[in-house]
């Protein structure tokens, strides 16, 4: 059969690059007229035309004549920075994030040697932390700098998708479509506007670079280009270990170009593949080293779950790209009554039937191979093979990368539709895609509306409820704190972690009869954190039971011997047990910890006074004073110290500071009504305490 110009026109794939000796055939060749087009192969790869003999049977389509890239680019970066932009006013997330930046003194204090010879919370990757370190060196600790980083790289990502669609095939119209859907997709907030997800765009950036870097290398095999390749893939894998599948999609790329298979392609793929090793295995090493265990068949799965779970991964990330509905933080992976659902036992069958239709499709479109491909290789080291945290099952910033095939493949087919209509359906997905990421970007606010949005499409998942709780008691909502922590229990009881939460939103609450319980209940099912015990320690000593309340706020400084606040309840609870001197002994390390602690001060100032020691009491008066004299309990304190040393003048001028600040101050009206009768002012005296006894406190 005859092929029309116009089908040709439709068919985007690239021709093969020519062997020498192609080349040298070509030239020798003289080329004759056919009287009739050849019906080709089923075989053969297929080829495209060449533009001219397109553009002489049809009109010229819009990117023929508009084929201004760096336009269409500033379109693509001006489009996603206008989706994104809501992001900008995020905050930092209490996961991760506060771990990653504002408590992470690498990013603060950089060095050679704390990037890039030792790990950061367990991970290697100093080129992301290097990223951290630049943005906190110019911004400081602003939200707003890092996650504005986060959406120029998610620019960069996006610039780069078109940049090698454009030279990976011919149809301009595929290329923009393609990095349009990568950049508006609601998919990709979780990497840009979470900053503790900057790790998947650093890499990702580098990681397509590369594949640009090849492709360049490819049509040249220059030195150059093959040297920046292996450069971009190191920074690569020195973002994130992520990346050490970057070596296989090079040979698909081989592949796609060559239109066949040849084992040569391996061979300038070795430093690659080594570098993949090392960083791979050296992950491993890092992750047991920090305290995950790497579990694959445990008794909640087995080898068959594992294959079931990788299986249903791997249509479940389609599903949502194609219509990404009910996005979360967190997709359960959970058996009922010890089965999977149905879906988990027929998705082997359809990965099975969908990798049968590729390689048959492929063998004609080498894009379908390509774009499958795509899909599948960087997403292998994130299917859930083994179980490292309740998070790492799934997640939509896992999905990074591989969507570039997802879209590729999906662009594609709408070739086949007539102009107007794919235009029009592409464009009103984008624009559903990126209304959709717009709000998402609202829900990663902070870590309360991302575990609110969690428990709407989750409310049967502890897991949500917990995380909830613990936002809500981070930001001081505790009655809602503890409804979510309780529901937690009520879903999973062996959810013992919500049993120390829930105790701190009591404790905060001053339910402290509550608190112990929750604390107690926490501590018998093996919880140790020093915390825990602080809190504990703070419930019996707030309860009038000091003895009982020392051996938790022992056990919390053996735990973690540098909390002031911990040296304070313990030196309370000695001086209520008659130690003073251990008691002056705590409130003096917690003063050493923190020196404008001043409730450790004002309490050793109470010791100090109660064994008649009232120099060193006013000297502790006078050294909160000096950190704050908005404080009118130090007034009055100083001003009964002095009075105890017939010091009258000085107490006197004291305590009407502390009334000055406290009109209200009935302890301060008692005090000075004892300095009068001191100074034989019987009558002031008199006055003060019939004040003292009206303000009543």
């Amino acid at each position: 059969m005859f092929r029309s110009t116009a089908h040709l026109k439709g068919d985007i794939s690239v021709l093969p690059l020519p062997t020498d000796k192609d080349t040298l055939m070509a030239k020798k060749k003289k080329t004759k007229p056919s009287p009739s087009p050849a019906r080709p192969s089923a075989a053969a790869a297929p080829s495209r035309a060449p533009a001219a003999t397109a553009s002489a049977a049809a009109p010229a389509s819009l990117w023929e004549r508009f084929d201004q890239p760096l336009i269409w680019g500033a379109v693509l970066a001006a489009l996603t920075a206008l989706v994104y932009w809501a992001s900008l006013s995020n905050g930092f997330m209490v996961f991760d994030d506060d771990k990653a930046i504002r408590y992470n003194e690498v990013i603060k204090n950089p060095t050679f040697r704390n990037l890039f010879v030792s790990n950061n919370l367990g991970m290697y990757a100093p080129i992301t932390w290097l990223g951290y370190a630049l943005v906190y060196a110019v911004a400081g600790e602003q939200a707003s700098a890092f996650h504005t980083f986060s959406l120029l790289l998610h620019i960069g990502c996006v610039l780069t998708v078109f940049a090698l669609m454009r030279r990976l095939q011919s149809s301009r119209e595929v290329a923009f479509f393609t990095a349009l859907l990568f950049a508006l997709h609601p998919m990709q907030v979780e990497a840009t506007s979470w900053i503790a997800g900057q790790s998947t765009l650093t890499f990702s950036f580098f990681y397509l670079l590369s594949l640009l870097a090849y492709v360049h290398y490819q049509r040249q095999r220059r030195v150059l280009f093959y040297s920046l390749t292996l450069l971009a893939f190191v920074l690569s894998v020195l973002a994130k270990s992520a990346a050490v599948t970057l070596p296989l999609l090079l040979l698909a790329l081989d592949w796609y170009q060559q239109g066949r298979w040849r084992w040569a392609y391996v061979w300038n793929k070795i430093p690659f593949f080594a570098i993949s090793l090392v960083f791979g295995l050296y992950t491993f090493f890092t992750r047991e080293a920090e305290g995950h265990q790497l579990v694959v068949a445990s008794k909640t799965y087995n080898l068959f779950d594992r294959f079931l779970m990788v299986c249903h991964s791997l249509l479940f990330y389609p599903v949502q790209l194609l219509a990404p509905l009910r996005l979360s933080i967190y997709y359960p992976m959970e058996k009922t009554g010890g089965a999977w659902s149905w879906d988990y036992y027929a998705a082997p069958l359809v990965v099975a039937g969908l990798a049968w239709l590729v390689w048959r499709f492929a063998q004609k479109q080498r894009i379908v191979g390509l774009s499958a491909l795509w899909y599948l290789l960087p997403l292998t080291v994130m299917l859930p093979y083994v179980t490292v945290g309740t998070f790492e099952m799934r997640s939509d910033r896992y999905v990074y990368v591989s969507s570039v095939g997802f879209f590729l493949l999906l662009v594609w087919l709408t070739q086949r539709l007539r102009p107007g209509l794919r235009w029009a359906l592409l464009g009103v997905l984008a624009a559903f895609y990126g209304f959709l990421a717009h709000q998402r970007s609202l829900v990663w606010k902070n870590e309360v509306s991302v575990f609110r949005d969690c428990v709407e499409k989750q409310p049967q998942a502890p897991l949500c409820q917990c995380n909830l709780a613990y936002g809500e008691l981070l930001n001081h909502e505790y009655e809602s704190s503890i409804k979510h922590y309780t529901e937690a229990l009520r879903l999973d009881p062996t959810y013992v972690e919500s049993y120390n939460g829930r105790g701190q939103a009591y404790l905060m609450l001053e339910r402290y009869e509550e608190a112990l319980a929750d604390f107690n209940k926490a501590i018998e099912a093996g919880i140790v954190t020093p915390r825990l015990f602080l809190n504990r320690g703070k419930c019996y000593f707030i309860l009038k039971k000091p003895a009982l309340a020392l051996p938790d706020l022992k056990r919390s400084l053996e735990l973690e011997p540098r909390n002031p606040e911990t040296y304070l309840y313990k030196g309370l609870a000695e001086s209520q047990t008659g130690n003073p001197e251990q008691a002056i002994a705590d409130f003096a390390k917690a003063i050493e910890i923190n020196p404008n602690f001043t409730d450790a001060y004002l309490n050793r100032a109470l010791v100090w006074a109660n064994l008649k020691r009232y120099e060193e009491a006013i000297a502790d008066y006078t050294a909160v004073l000096k950190i704050n004299e908005g404080i009118p309990t130090a007034w009055n304190n100083r001003a009964a110290s002095y009075m105890m040393l017939g010091q009258y003048d000085k107490a006197l001028a004291d305590v009407n500071r502390a009334l000055q600040l406290n009109p209200n101050y009935a302890i301060a009206y008692r005090t000075r009504a004892n300095i009068y009768k001191g100074l034989g002012q019987l009558q002031q005296a008199e006055a003060d305490m019939q004040r003292a006894l009206s303000s009543g406190r």
